[in-house]
């Protein structure tokens, strides 16, 4: 029941946080070619509604065309992000006590099984001062997190 609880309470401080990057745009393809450098919500959906709908995207990836690029590497970075950015005062609180919702959902995000979150915990806390800084922005909490979790033999594969 707690898992299920965390994995909601991820998805629902996630969802709200994409408005954070809310230009992200619509991927590749036809439509992001047809409405390159327009902004607003009837530009993205279009766009994204071409790309989908002429099922042009996987074209582009196979050719190196329309905007697409194969060799991108498809990661959930921008959900880990989002949430951070999010949630960057409640993380940093949680990180600092080594326990938390906001840890455990970022924990669920970074692929971490429950069984292993409280190492992952314990590591958090103890690089405390790395990861949440007063000039440190989500980017920047980020980039410590994946490098603390490469350091470590044991988390290293969570970092991608």
């Amino acid at each position: 029941m707690q898992k299920i609880r965390r994995s909601f309470l991820a998805l629902a401080l996630v969802i709200p946080a994409g408005a954070v990057f809310a230009d992200s745009g619509a991927g590749c393809g036809l439509g992001q070619q047809l409405f390159a450098g327009q902004t607003g919500l009837f530009a993205h959906v279009v766009a994204a509604t071409t790309n989908g709908s002429t099922t042009n995207q996987w074209l582009g990836i196979s050719f190196n065309s329309l905007g697409c690029d194969e060799t991108n590497v498809v990661t959930n970075e921008y959900q880990r992000k989002a949430f951070m950015t999010a949630n960057l005062d409640n993380l940093s609180q949680d990180i600092a006590q080594g326990q938390g919702e906001y840890l455990a959902a970022l924990a669920a995000l970074m692929g971490i099984p429950q069984n292993e979150q409280p190492a992952f915990f314990a590591l958090t806390q103890h690089n405390a001062s790395t990861l949440v800084s007063t000039s440190n922005s989500a980017d920047d909490m980020y980039a410590a997190l994946t490098g603390t979790l490469r350091a470590d033999s044991h988390f290293a594969s969570y970092a991608n």
